[in-house]
């Protein structure tokens, strides 16, 4: 089975909210954490940093490494790795086509969302986001 490794920034703002974007293409709709796929060469955090520069156009601090977890998602184990982030510089804006919104959700907000991702599932069942 293919394996795909991935990485994450978990922004929260003051009410302890993730902030998750939409990606909205006609083979996905569904909520998710900004991030994405592990460069070869790159280490799991410069993807983090570097990817919430593409997505989001703003530069983030890695404050803290939260954990990762290896699920199966449509035929392809992913292995996610999250970050604990904060915005260092700019003001988030989608700047991909790919995705339609950008919002921050609570974790019971999360739960009741039928369109979250799989890897969002997987990290509000493993992560107390409380207590991040």
């Amino acid at each position: 089975m293919k394996k795909i490794e991935l990485a994450g920034a978990i922004l929260l703002d003051k009410n302890n909210k993730i902030l998750l974007i939409h990606r909205n293409t006609p083979k996905l709709k569904q909520w998710e954490l900004p991030g994405g796929k592990i460069e070869q060469g790159e280490l799991p955090n410069e993807t983090a940093i570097r990817e919430l520069k593409e997505e989001l156009d703003i530069e983030i601090d890695i404050l803290d490494y939260i954990g990762c977890k290896e699920f199966e998602d449509n035929g392809v184990i992913l292995k996610y790795h999250w970050y604990k982030s904060s915005i260092k510089k700019g003001c988030p804006k989608l700047m991909e086509e790919k995705f339609d919104d950008i919002k921050y959700f609570s974790r019971q907000e999360m739960i009741n969302n039928s369109e979250l991702s799989s890897n969002m599932k997987v990290l509000i069942q493993n992560i107390n986001i409380e207590e991040i």
